[in-house]
């Protein structure tokens, strides 16, 4: 499993990111990872590399890249079990969690669209006042021009269907 990260993240769970690699041959597999603040509040967004299906996390206690790991896959799997794609971790991501591997965030395209999303996140957290599960719900049913404007969930769903022929 690898998890690209930036460099305010890197430096928060005190991790030094060998350079960045290749797409991992699983889609499941390759996530990237952004610190931002909302408000006063660490926030982390984590954004699978390939089909942008996000969640966001408080940054609060995670200090170590065990920490980042055990917080992340947790929130992500607690999300999945409440947007009906737990079946998707449970099959593809659980077996991997203790292969981890940390490089440096790369993909400008990702980057980018992690950007739309912390805007959006913001605006939801702060001017709407969304609870995380929502926004994480708004954030993946977003058109995204990197997914030729299918949204995240679809793109989501999508590979779990070609990874099952």
């Amino acid at each position: 499993m690898i998890f690209r990260v930036t460099q305010k993240l890197a430096k928060k769970i005190k991790v030094v990111p060998t350079t960045s690699f290749q797409p991992h041959d699983n889609p499941f597999l390759d996530w990237t990872a952004h610190l931002f603040m909302v408000s006063r509040r660490q926030c982390i967004m984590l954004t699978n590399s390939r089909c942008l299906y996000s969640i966001v996390l408080t940054g609060k206690g995670i200090t170590s890249e065990k920490s980042f790991v055990e917080q992340g896959l947790k929130d992500l799997r607690d999300y999945m079990v409440l947007d009906g794609t737990a079946y998707i971790f449970d099959v593809n991501l659980e077996p991997q969690v203790d292969s981890v591997t940390f490089c440096k965030a790369g993909d400008r395209r990702v980057l980018g669209s992690m950007n739309d999303f912390i805007y959006q996140t913001k605006r939801y957290l702060l001017e709407m006042g969304l609870p995380v599960p929502l926004v994480n719900m708004r954030l993946n049913e977003m058109p995204m021009s990197m997914l030729e404007y299918r949204h995240p969930k679809m793109a989501l769903l999508a590979f779990a269907g070609q990874l099952k022929s």
